[in-house]
């Protein structure tokens, strides 16, 4: 009886073993790296309550074509560092499920906006 017995657990083990190395590979894909994409581009409006600023950008390289588009910025404080009508270049974030973030900004090119009532 023992040596069934034995038998059973090792082949329990390995079934075992096949479901815990597929669930770690499964759940490994769903944590991926988030992509990166450089870009450059123009502040239209800038949204506090959302987070979010609307860029009028050229092409993203291997993302989308040239369009105007809204972003949602990883720190709100970024919204402090443009005005409308600045040329910026940003970096943005692609999460697993698609979502864009704008991780880094720099202003290339103040407007004539910048100042006090941005």
């Amino acid at each position: 009886m023992d040596a069934f017995n034995n038998g059973e657990d090792s082949t329990m083990s390995k079934i075992f073993f096949i479901l815990i190395t597929t669930l770690f590979f499964i759940t490994a894909s769903f944590i991926a790296t988030a992509k990166e994409f450089s870009a450059e581009g123009t502040v239209n409006s800038i949204n506090s309550s959302s987070q979010k600023l609307t860029i009028s950008h050229g092409p993203i390289k291997g993302l989308m074509d040239a369009m105007k588009m809204d972003f949602r910025v990883a720190d709100p404080a970024m919204l402090d560092d443009v005005s409308i009508g600045n040329k910026i270049k940003f970096t943005l974030e692609e999460d697993n499920k698609g979502n864009l973030t704008i991780t880094d900004l720099e202003v290339t090119e103040s407007s004539l906006k910048d100042g006090p009532g941005k």
